[in-house]
């Protein structure tokens, strides 16, 4: 509080300095308080009831941003809620462990598609790395894009994911499972492990 007074004294004692010390402190209170002007044509102080700092105008500019932004209508037959998102990313993590964290060696790729070949192989990395060398079959949907272009990757199939590091492939394999519920996996190693299990890249 007494700071609060000495900078009112100080700053009343700058922009009027041809009045008397309580006048001064008077002026000053009047000026930003009430909202006039003075003689010193120094800075006037806004209302509280149109300030911008004033919460209610601050909810009402954000209603009037967000009514002037045109919505289309969505129908609500089949469509999921945040709700159902954040449900089934707690079942993804939850059931990570169990699962053997999603992640697939090449020699168990390999194996199990002897036996049912409706598996998919999805490189997540930079379109130029794959054109110098990827997995035979793979298609390449960069990570940045997993989202929007998921819908190009074939339906009903098992999908094994690799990149350059497998960090970024299991990003991508939470991507898929939780927002397109496909069953995905990390192919662990990528390319890299893909060559010393004695397989060949095609460019």
């Amino acid at each position: 509080m007494a700071l609060s007074c000495l900078l009112i004294s100080a700053c009343a004692t700058d922009d009027y300095p041809d009045l008397s010390a309580d006048n001064q402190l008077n002026t000053f209170n009047k000026q930003f308080l009430d909202g006039k002007t003075t003689a010193s044509s120094s800075l006037k102080g806004q209302p509280w009831a149109t300030s911008s700092l004033n919460n209610t105008n601050i909810k009402a500019q954000a209603q009037q941003m967000a009514s002037a932004v045109p919505v289309a209508p969505v129908s609500s037959e089949g469509a999921q809620t945040t709700l159902d998102f954040m449900g089934k990313s707690d079942l993804f993590l939850k059931n990570a462990a169990s699962n053997g964290f999603y992640v697939i060696t090449v020699s168990e790729y390999l194996n199990s598609t002897v036996a049912d070949n409706n598996w998919s192989v999805l490189d997540v990395g930079p379109a130029e790395l794959y054109a110098a060398g990827h997995i035979p079959g793979s298609a390449n949907i960069p990570l940045a894009n997993i989202l929007s272009q998921m819908g190009t990757i074939p339906a009903g199939k098992k999908i094994a994911v690799y990149s350059v590091m497998d960090t970024n492939a299991a990003f991508a394999v939470q991507v898929l499972r939780v927002f397109a519920d496909r069953e995905a996996y990390v192919l662990k190693g990528g390319a890299d492990a893909w060559q010393a299990a004695g397989m060949t890249l095609e460019a």
